[in-house]
């Protein structure tokens, strides 16, 4: 529909963005972040799109988008909407997002009703569809049902859900996803109920909209929160697979457990390392996972999936990555464009509108206290001091803040009169220290989303006679400047390159 419309005004299509079935509520998704670079880097001057709804479903986030277009002056064009503006945007976002939480609200409504028929949307290992107008819309398969009780009766028996799920992988026994069985696929979360071993459906207890999910305004990630006033509960004992005593013997056991080791409840909260999600093995795929405070290892391996039980430390890996990623920065083109970014910056401070700035606070400044001194006057002239204290309070605040604003003024107007830097002293500084800042505890998290602009994933695969036991190939993001001499492979197939670490 967009390229017909293109088609019509007579524009030429240089970018598609999109985000299969992912909620206009998430402003992680993948399409969109990609659109936002796009215009950022000004790639384009018309974004066309079907409807406003089609970037997001949410007021706050139509005008950022619209408000960024048009810093970099794209036009924001909807097909069936046509040209939008600050109005048309504000107004169709607010219907947007009106709609949404409708859709929401009549979900879960049909859930909680579906569920007091007996029926359910729940896609349980253990249970098949059936089709049926009245009664459960689900039955028990009677082969994973039995693995079920087969999980239960050994936890129950002593067995920790990571030995039970080894010794499912080992009978080559499918998980529900048809992968490999985890652990924490029988934990699940205590909180929400969730897991094997905690799901009431194996008791005959039909449970919905227990948890509802948003996304955080700023970030965007997805949150999880409990929902006990809108959860619903309905018996149906036909499919029960788990008789009481046995569970009712897992729960005591899960909560023992919980209680001598606190920290396995709270295992989904580990800490997040700089190099988290792009280890990956390179004898299955799977990624390498904190399997000590110390170091990684193959997830699937610690599942008794994969072969390759070669650990590596976290320290080690870490520094040899930032030793790759220091000698591929320190080149020409990057002290270049180091060079190149730091007289950008030095220009925007000259080309700014500081003196001007400073003169309009100046001036309100001097017009603040020209008040303030107007009402001493009056209150030493017998006026009573109730009629003037509100006004009084706010010019307080406003000249208070003027002077803050002053100073910040100063500070910029200093900045334009600093000498320039020495450019390669500064990036060498900041080369040398790239680990240590971005390992800084506060900053770990947005380092590594940044790690994996410059980093598409790392590939690990054991090898005796490299270093430290473990060869290593950093596999380089599309677009990302390699200088010209380093040892590359060109086979990284997205569009990337390959660099030995």
């Amino acid at each position: 529909m967009a390229e017909r419309h293109c088609k019509r005004e007579g524009w030429t299509v240089v970018k598609h963005f999109s985000d299969r079935e992912k909620s206009g509520r998430n402003m992680r998704r993948q399409g969109y972040q990609e659109l936002q670079k796009a215009a950022r880097n000004n790639e384009f001057d018309v974004v066309v799109v079907e409807a406003v709804d089609r970037l997001t479903r949410k007021v706050r986030d139509a005008l950022g988008a619209h408000d960024l277009f048009t810093l970099h002056n794209i036009q924001l064009v909807s097909v069936q909407e046509g040209p939008q503006d600050f109005m048309k945007v504000l107004l169709t976002g607010f219907g947007a997002q009106m709609y949404s939480e409708n859709i929401s609200v009549h979900t879960k409504r049909g859930m909680q009703g579906a569920a007091r028929r007996q029926q359910t949307h729940s896609k349980a290992f253990g249970y098949r569809k059936r089709d049926s107008q009245t009664g459960p819309n689900r039955e028990i398969d009677p082969q994973q049902a039995a693995i079920v009780t087969r999980i239960y009766e050994e936890f129950a028996s002593g067995r920790s859900a990571t030995a039970i799920a080894a010794g499912l992988n080992a009978d080559r026994i499918p998980s529900p996803n048809s992968g490999t069985w985890d652990g924490s696929t029988l934990r699940g979360n205590s909180n929400r109920q969730e897991g094997i071993l905690r799901n009431q459906l194996y008791i005959g207890v039909v449970s919905v909209c227990k948890t509802t999910h948003d996304h955080h305004p700023e970030t965007g990630q997805r949150r999880i929160k409990l929902t006990p006033n809108e959860a619903v509960y309905q018996e149906v004992l036909e499919l029960r697979i788990i008789p009481q005593p046995l569970w009712d013997a897992v729960q005591a056991e899960l909560a023992r457990r919980s209680a001598a080791n606190p920290k396995a409840a709270r295992a989904a909260h580990r800490n997040k390392y700089l190099l988290s999600g792009l280890l990956h093995c390179a004898c299955c795929g799977a990624p390498y996972v904190m399997a000590s405070n110390t170091g990684y290892r193959c997830g699937e391996s610690r599942k008794g999936a994969c072969k390759n039980k070669t650990p590596i430390s976290r320290k080690r890996i870490e520094t040899r990555v930032f030793s790759t990623l220091r000698t591929l920065f320190q080149s020409e083109e990057h002290q270049a464009a180091f060079d190149a970014a730091l007289k950008a910056e030095r220009k925007k401070l000259a080309g700014g509108s500081a003196k001007t700035d400073m003169k309009r606070l100046q001036a309100a400044l001097k017009k603040a206290e020209s008040g303030q001194e107007n009402i001493l006057k009056a209150i030493a002239d017998g006026a009573p001091y109730d009629m003037f204290k509100a006004k009084a309070d706010a010019l307080a605040d406003e000249i208070t803040s003027l002077k803050h604003q002053i100073n910040n003024t100063e500070a910029r107007i200093a900045q334009q009169n600093a000498p320039l830097p020495d450019a390669k002293k500064v990036f060498a500084q900041a080369l040398q220290k790239m680990e240590q800042l971005l390992s800084a505890p506060d900053y770990v998290d947005e380092a590594s989303t940044y790690l994996k602009m410059l980093i598409a994933r790392i590939t690990l695969t054991p090898d005796p006679k490299a270093q430290h036991g473990m060869q290593a190939k950093l596999h380089m993001a599309e677009g990302v400047l390699v200088p010209a001499g380093t040892q590359v492979e060109d086979t990284a197939g997205d569009g990337g390159c390959i660099v030995e670490c």
